[in-house]
């Protein structure tokens, strides 16, 4: 592929699809392919976690580490059956029905566990789809690649196989327009870079105009940045792992009790100052009070009236006898 390779703003990519000599097994890494980077700002695999939680769930699958399992699938359900193929300057591109094929079908890989089913390794190199091709006897079909571009193995199997005939292969693909047959992938043989565009418009009666792959990779991954809240601050970074998120949640709350710790602080101090200002004008009043009542009390109950009429008593009865001695 020509052209120039810029080294800012750009990262060079590496489309992997298998070759199998003879159903040997090997795989080789074929074209290289220069894309813009992702608006998604995918940097390890950690970055994956959040938004494909909503859809999924997340497993450790033996060596493969942290695996993602699609939930709401039909059962017999396989990656790369559901949308449809564009060719573009980089090859054929998956264009996925399913919200979360941005990731899913132009990162990592996909392989079977008879326990969890198709499970999903994260990888962070772009490709417009990790597949390996077959072609012949009209048919074209493709399987879903592994982690690191692992192939199956060295035997080949309907498992993980879509097929539709050549005249059907730019039309919407869905289980029921798939056909996966032992006898039609034994007579097919692996393709490199997939069907040729010149067989596709010979079979299809289509004129196909290839599109820019920057156009349809930016296209699918603004979608999930639209779905993103807005961050608020610079620790809300869009690949938040669920530890970050927790911690946020609970810095929330800790910053939250202490408002409420503050507000009611502040409204015990208003009660205790409301409290404070009338209680010295009613005790200087009752003292006041009592000062003036006792004295009056203790001057009616002297019997100052009784004192003197005893002091005259004695008069009298004095003068009585001085008279008795004169006559």
């Amino acid at each position: 592929m020509n052209g120039t390779k810029h080294l800012a703003g750009k990262i060079g990519l590496v489309l992997c699809t298998a070759i199998l000599g003879t159903l040997t097994g090997r795989t080789n890494c074929a074209a290289q392919v220069s894309v813009e980077v992702s608006t998604v700002a995918i940097h390890t695999d950690s970055d994956f976690y959040e938004p494909l939680s909503p859809y999924g769930r997340w497993e450790v699958v033996g060596s493969d580490g942290r695996c993602w399992i699609p939930g709401g699938v039909d059962a017999g359900w396989s990656p790369y059956s559901n949308g449809y193929w564009e060719q573009t300057d980089a090859g054929w591109y998956w264009a996925s029905d399913e919200p979360w094929g941005w990731a899913t079908y132009h990162y990592g890989g996909w392989d079977f566990s008879p326990q969890f089913g198709w499970y999903w390794v994260p990888q962070t190199q772009w490709a417009p789809a990790w597949v390996s091709w077959r072609e012949g006897g009209g048919y074209i079909g493709w399987s879903p690649l592994g982690p690191s571009g692992r192939f199956w193995g060295r035997s080949v199997a309907p498992k993980g196989y879509v097929f539709v005939e050549e005249r059907q292969f730019l039309e919407p693909v869905n289980p029921k327009t798939v056909i996966v047959n032992t006898t039609i992938i034994n007579k097919t043989v692996i393709n490199r870079k997939g069907p040729e565009t010149a067989v596709i418009e010979k079979a299809s009666g289509r004129k196909i105009q290839a599109v820019p792959v920057r156009e349809l990779r930016g296209k699918e991954e603004a979608k999930v940045v639209a779905k993103r809240p807005t961050p608020t601050s610079t620790a809300e970074k869009p690949s938040a792992t669920k530890k970050d998120v927790q911690q946020a949640d609970e810095q929330s709350r800790v910053a939250k009790l202490d408002e409420e710790k503050r507000a009611q602080q502040e409204k015990a101090r208003e009660m205790e100052s409301e409290k404070k200002q009338p209680v010295p004008a009613a005790v200087e009043a009752k003292p006041e009070a009592k000062r003036e009542t006792k004295p009056e009390v203790k001057t009616e109950a002297q019997p100052a009236a009784e004192r003197p009429a005893a002091t005259r008593e004695p008069t009298e009865q004095k003068a009585g006898r001085d008279d008795e001695k004169k006559d």
